[in-house]
């Protein structure tokens, strides 16, 4: 019983000490002001841009970035799938975030798979394929744990928790466009060529980007009127087409 009690404790120790301080495990990396990098591929020549631009959308959040640095970790497909597993998350997914360690594992094939398939069609948005922006999303997440606390975060619907932290990371981008118009982008949502007839995913996932988007830039919510129980998807979504056909 010892024994296993042992072998238990020391399990558990070595996976909390693999997900904290999973560097060693990649063969690159490099300090850019309060964020590290490691990467099993040598880190991009254009890194120091890629962490400007991440820096502007964190500090452009509603929320500002947590006081600790924060580490990335640029996965190729094996090393993702490995962490996917390891915290029971799905491998398809462009990112992984956790809020405790101020960590953030991204899948570099899916970035580049969502940049090669959207061709800059879609703008300020995770379909971007924009390493930047994929982080951002986690850390958006991050923020809303710690303003909303961990149980009430997890309570959101997914429309609102994925349509904020995509809000949230594209917010600096937004603002700073003269070409921005909401307009048009749900002109993309309702056009089924597109999307090729399909309600799937990926449309659900733009959709609940621009509910949110609707109700903080033309409404001024914030995150604590978003969720609000009696903010439904339904009543976003009336509320947003009353406007887009009036506007």
């Amino acid at each position: 019983m010892l024994a296993l009690l042992l072998a238990v404790l020391f399990l558990s120790g070595a996976y909390v000490a693999l997900l904290s301080f999973p560097g060693p495990l990649f063969g690159h990396h490099g300090k850019y002001g309060s964020y590290r990098l490691y990467s099993d591929e040598p880190l991009p020549e254009n890194i120091e841009q890629i962490v400007t631009d991440l820096d502007r959308r964190l500090r452009g959040m509603e929320h500002g970035p947590p006081d600790a640095g924060q580490r990335i970790y640029l996965c190729n497909p094996k090393k993702y799938d490995f962490f996917a597993l390891l915290l029971r998350k799905n491998s398809e997914s462009l990112a992984i975030g956790l809020s405790a360690a101020n960590e953030t594992f991204v899948s570099l094939e899916r970035v580049r798979l969502f940049a090669a398939a959207n061709r800059g069609v879609l703008r300020h948005t995770r379909f971007e394929g924009n390493l930047a922006e994929v982080v951002a999303h986690e850390v958006a997440h991050f923020n809303s744990v710690h303003a909303l606390g961990y149980r009430a975060h997890l309570r959101q619907p997914v429309w609102k928790s994925e349509g904020w932290a995509e809000y949230q990371a594209n917010l600096a981008a937004i603002r700073s466009d003269p070409d921005y118009d909401l307009g048009r982008r749900i002109d993309v949502l309702l056009d089924d060529g597109y999307w090729g007839g399909r309600h799937g995913a990926a449309r659900f996932f733009w959709e609940s980007q621009l509910l949110v988007e609707f109700l903080g830039e033309r409404e001024g919510y914030g995150l604590d009127d978003l969720v609000r129980e009696e903010v439904t998807e339904s009543s976003a979504r009336s509320r947003m087409m009353a406007w887009y056909r009036g506007r």
